[in-house]
């Protein structure tokens, strides 16, 4: 466990310091440094981060003087967290643990430290807030947009759920395997599988190694989760149609609609970014896709060589990310004032406005756009799509799907089917 603590310290602070996202950090820090138990790191290291405020608010309960360093405070976390949340660690170890890395990292400060970690003991572990944005450690503006849209209920609902870690799923390769031999494949090398409830192509998987198995190697399946996936099923994009994926880095909803369209056709993937474009094109290589063309482009920027030319468009925009809270907790400890934050999504809608109006200019007549977001902030789900087509004619929403968090279920999800219903369109640009 020492290693593991050690491992869990160090991801944390360089977290905090560098603001880097957890997963990627994570990762990279048991990739190159190993663990005895990934498990252990995974889950000590996301508690923190997902109840961040509220172990803040309560290690405040307890200092003379409020100011700590970063170590200081990661080790404070640290602690408390095993003693409030972690069943698997005797209080004795969460203690003694964290005091011998504090003498390890910073000398000195183990008494401070240890005696921190014993108040919180004789005070019974009490964990303390004042409200629901500390008692969920979500930033104050994010509560306010839950309180504003979906009233108190059903914003502690959601918050709660996105405290929970997220099921990890897989997309089966159709054109390799079925969801059924994939599923007793996995099981016999020691994974639990079992049938993802909203999406026929996904299965949710328990177990650690996954992505070490000849069956990822050999392009059997790919990790997405059920809500993506399940939105891709929504399109349904045929063999032999021209499918335009405007935001598709890191390739998952390509590759889907390329597995549904049983690799023949064409889909066009663009993303802003080169490194990103080779993500795609590694991903569509692992696979074994051929029809998967990756290209550098800027969505937000009208394409006149697109208009009229595709049957399908997937426009899975930039987005507040506020459906998958559980997976990038981060967004969570967001800093943004209430009025920051409303800069900010006021920005993101102009570019989801701009990507969606380009889109349907460049569907067929007869055919569909996929327009999708992994929030559940309505304004720029449903409110914006409808105000983008108040500015065009000839096109109507044939299905639209609202997912919300659910602890063991899908994340947060927003999609919409629309089709292009007139030959002559008309765009007020």
């Amino acid at each position: 466990m020492d290693r593991d603590r050690r491992l869990a310290f160090l991801i944390l602070k360089d977290i905090e310091t560098r603001d880097s996202w957890s997963n990627l950090t994570v990762n990279e820090y048991i990739s190159k440094q190993g663990a005895d138990q990934p498990a252990f790191v995974r889950e000590l290291v996301y508690g923190c981060i997902r109840n961040q405020m509220l172990l803040d608010y309560n290690i405040k309960r307890f200092l003379s003087k409020p100011k700590l360093s970063v170590s200081e405070r990661v080790l404070l976390r640290m602690g408390f967290y095993q003693l409030c949340f972690m069943d698997s660690v005797k209080d004795y170890a969460a203690v003694s643990e964290t005091v011998s890395l504090a003498a390890s990292f910073i000398k000195g400060k183990q008494g401070f430290i240890n005696a921190v970690l014993r108040s919180f003991q004789r005070d019974g572990k009490r964990l303390l807030d004042d409200g629901l944005s500390t008692r969920y450690s979500c930033a104050q503006w994010i509560t306010d947009l839950g309180m504003e849209c979906f009233g108190a209920e059903k914003t502690e609902e959601l918050l709660k759920a996105s405290n929970t870690p997220a099921p990890l799923t897989v997309r089966v390769n159709t054109l390799k395997t079925s969801r059924q031999k994939l599923s007793e494949e996995l099981k016999s090398l020691g994974f639990e599988a079992e049938n993802c409830n909203i999406s026929d192509l996904c299965l949710m998987i328990s177990g650690s190694g996954l992505l070490d198995t000849d069956l990822y190697r050999g392009g059997y399946f790919s990790v997405q989760g059920e809500a993506s996936c399940n939105a891709v099923e929504m399109l349904a994009p045929k063999p032999g149609d021209v499918l335009a994926d405007l935001c598709a880095a890191p390739g998952g909803k390509s590759c889907a609609a390329a597995e549904l369209m049983k690799d023949q056709g064409s889909i066009k993937a663009f993303d802003v970014y080169p490194h990103r474009v080779q993500l795609i094109e590694k991903e569509s290589l692992r696979l074994g896709l051929t029809i998967v063309n990756a290209q550098m482009a800027d969505s937000a920027k009208f394409d006149p060589g697109l208009e009229n030319t595709a049957d399908c468009v997937i426009a899975d925009v930039p987005c507040s990310g506020l459906g998958t809270l559980r997976r990038n907790p981060e967004i969570k400890l967001s800093k943004h004032s209430g009025t920051e934050a409303a800069r900010m999504l006021e920005e993101l809608q102009k570019i989801q406005y701009n990507i969606l109006f380009n889109a349907i200019k460049y569907v067929k007549s007869g055919g569909r756009i996929l327009y999708s977001t992994c929030t559940i902030n309505p304004k720029e789900n449903g409110d914006l799509v409808r105000l983008v087509l108040a500015d065009a004619s000839g096109f109507s929403i044939e299905k639209e799907q609202q997912l919300w968090t659910t602890e063991g279920g899908p994340d947060g999800f927003y999609s919409c089917i629309i089709r292009r219903t007139d030959d002559k369109c008309r765009f007020q640009d």
